[in-house]
C-alpha cells in the first residue's frame, strides 16, 4: 500500500467514499407498493410515454393519456374506465381511439405480472 506514489488514497477518503455510496443506496427510490405508485412505475418502465405524450414536435402516435380515467368510461358502452384500459392492454385492437392507426404493441399482457398489470390500470384509471 503505497500512499506517496498514488496508488491508495487515503483512509479518510476511503471513508468519505463509503458513505457516499451508502448514502446515495439509501436515497434511491423503494419499490412502490401502493398500486397507483406502482402503475407510475410500471407506465415509466414499458416507455408508453414515447408514443402517448408529445414528442418534440408536439405529436404523438398514440391518444393522450392525460385524462383517461374520464374519457375511457366513455369509449365503450356499458365497459367501466378500468375495463377500457385493460382490454386496451391486453387487446390494443379491440377499440382504435379514431384519428389514431392501431399501433400499440401487442403481448403487454403477456409480459406483465397480474399485480404490475392491475397497477398500471388503476394507474391510468386515476388520471382524470
Amino acid at each position: 500500500m503505497r500512499r506517496a506514489g498514488g496508488l491508495c488514497p487515503p483512509a479518510p477518503a476511503v471513508a468519505l467514499s463509503l458513505v457516499a455510496v451508502f448514502l446515495l443506496a439509501c436515497a434511491a427510490e423503494p419499490p412502490a407498493t401502493e398500486p397507483v405508485a406502482r402503475g407510475r412505475q410500471v407506465y415509466q418502465a414499458l416507455r408508453c410515454s414515447s408514443c402517448h405524450e408529445p414528442n418534440l414536435f408536439g405529436q404523438r402516435v398514440g391518444p393522450p393519456l392525460d385524462h383517461i380515467g374520464t374519457i375511457a368510461a366513455t369509449r365503450r358502452p356499458g365497459m367501466s374506465a378500468e375495463d377500457y384500459v385493460r382490454e386496451s392492454v391486453l387487446d390494443p385492437g379491440a377499440y382504435v381511439v379514431p384519428g389514431y392507426q392501431d399501433s400499440m404493441p401487442r403481448g403487454l399482457g403477456r409480459d406483465l405480472s397480474p399485480t404490475d398489470l392491475d397497477a398500471l390500470v388503476a394507474y391510468l384509471a386515476s388520471l382524470k
